[in-house]
């Protein structure tokens, strides 16, 4: 790979990792802001207590404008007396003002969302951590390949909810497209598990598994993202 190379990989690198950094950032710091608006609240805390954290969740979603499309809380397993599990889940179509969506979280129904198992609810939680996942079709909210950012809600009663935001990966490939400057071969953002994030190519759709180290795999070396991102960029060989 040449410096050329190495340089028109770089720069859409670290334009994406600095806008994921700026949300994660944003999602911890609201996260002490959760904590702190609810901590006169009297404990097992109520569904009616959530509302004094909405407003924080829509600002979320007005920072980011064109990026984040949805910001919301889950809540951890037994942390409110009045339902078992609950997501204060918002989200905002096109500037418009941010709505709430419902989630379907009955245990007995055929569309459950059970997601205290999922991957974006279970690691910040267990490993105290900012995290990235995804892409995955997001069934229970937009039905768009997407990726949700999260951080963990620390409580002193010890509750960890989990403060996520959703970014769908046509925002990821518009900063993907936008970063590089010239038109130049395939450049493909992987994520941990070789699964495409996002593409310059339609031959290679979000979700799909991409093995860079297979025999006659025609593709230049990698740059990571580093930071809390775990992905990198391929580029075809010319």
């Amino acid at each position: 790979m040449t410096d050329g190379d190495l340089t028109s990989l770089r720069r859409p690198a670290e334009r994406i990792r600095q806008r994921v950094d700026s949300v994660l950032t944003d999602l911890g710091a609201t996260a002490d802001d959760i904590v702190r608006t609810l901590a006169p609240a009297p404990r097992p805390l109520h569904r009616a207590d959530l509302t004094r954290v909405q407003p924080a969740l829509s600002q979320v979603i007005d920072r980011h404008h064109g990026f984040v499309q949805g910001v919301g809380l889950a809540l951890d397993d037994g942390h409110l007396t009045d339902a078992p599990r609950w997501m204060e889940w918002w989200r905002s179509e096109d500037g418009e003002p941010a709505v709430f969506v419902r989630h379907n979280l009955d245990p007995e129904h055929n569309h459950f969302y059970d997601y205290v198992g999922k991957e974006w609810f279970a690691l910040p939680r267990s490993t105290r951590r900012p995290t990235v996942t995804g892409p995955f079709v997001d069934f229970a909210g937009t039905n768009e390949h997407t990726i949700t950012l999260a951080v963990p809600v620390v409580h002193d009663d010890g509750f960890v909810d989990v403060l996520g935001a959703d970014v769908a990966v046509e925002g990821v490939e518009r900063l993907l497209m936008e970063s590089l400057r010239s038109r130049s071969p395939d450049t493909v953002l992987l994520n941990e598990h070789e699964r495409v994030v996002a593409s310059t190519s339609a031959r290679w759709w979000s979700g799909t598994l991409l093995r860079t180290d297979e025999p006659g795999a025609d593709w230049s070396e990698v740059v990571d993202l580093g930071g809390d991102l775990r992905w990198r960029l391929v580029k075809a060989r010319d």
